[in-house]
């Protein structure tokens, strides 16, 4: 993957849409989805799962997500096509495509 440098545009701009800009470039989404994945977490899956998961990365259409037990797991999986849904309703876009589960260690 080749680096090109950002194109030029006269006097400033806002933050976020810079972060938009590069975070395209990363195939990551949108800044406010990711603040919206990662900040409000608890929103998206209920208190109960977001105490035994946490979203990791989100990079591609990819969310991976960690859980604290293997039962855990089952649960995130079972629900992974309505958090895909809700996500995606919220971005209004197609921000996350697929979702990983993976146990935490210990």
């Amino acid at each position: 993957m080749g680096w090109e440098p950002l194109p030029n545009r006269s006097g400033p701009r806002r933050l976020s849409e810079a972060l938009d800009q590069v975070a395209s470039r990363l195939k990551v989404p949108r800044s406010q989805v990711l603040k919206m994945v990662f900040a409000a977490w608890e929103d998206l899956v209920g208190s109960v799962m977001a105490a035994h998961s946490s979203p990791v990365r989100l990079v591609d259409g990819e969310l991976v997500v960690a859980v604290d037990d293997p039962a855990w797991a089952t649960e995130m999986r079972f629900f992974s096509n309505e958090l895909i849904g809700r996500i995606n309703a919220i971005a209004k876009e197609e921000a996350v495509t697929s979702l990983t589960v993976r146990v935490r260690p210990g």
